[in-house]
């Protein structure tokens, strides 16, 4: 393929999603490590994306796959944070995630968006298991 960029859409045919569907089936549902020609193992998440894509097509899901530019504005880092544009400027002005100006705009770069992301997953994680907890304790208290 060389190292020229690609912007194409492909489509498969039935038969070439039976193909994968086949191929996933004959796994047995364990996932796998794909190999370079050489026998190399791929790195854990080139062969995660993989698996993801194989997966797609044999559930017949629509599947896209681009890269996120460095940079992202508030509009997109909020989208992508699943928040509010203005809870966003909330957290940036609270100095809970880093922006930069770019003009008069402000401009968040996409790896502290995503890690971000993973910090606000982990603090729900958390509420939720302190709510069980401390359901757990009302219900002790009430016996």
């Amino acid at each position: 393929m060389g190292n020229t960029p690609v912007d194409q859409t492909v489509l498969l045919t039935p038969s070439e999603q039976e193909s994968v569907a086949k191929y996933i089936s004959s796994l047995g549902g364990s996932s796998v490590d794909f190999q370079t020609t050489s026998g190399s193992t791929l790195p854990n998440k080139l062969n995660e994306i993989f698996q993801k894509v194989l997966h797609a097509i044999e559930s017949d899901l629509p599947i896209s796959i681009s890269t996120m530019p460095k940079e992202v504005t508030t509009t997109t880092a909020a989208s992508l944070l699943g928040i509010t544009r203005p809870t966003l400027m909330k957290h940036v002005r609270e100095g809970r995630i880093n922006a930069h100006k770019v003009g008069s705009h402000h401009r968040l770069f996409s790896n502290e968006v995503l890690e971000f992301r993973e910090e606000l997953k982990q603090q729900k994680r958390d509420a939720v298991f302190e709510l069980l907890d401390f359901e757990q304790q009302l219900e002790e208290s009430d016996q």
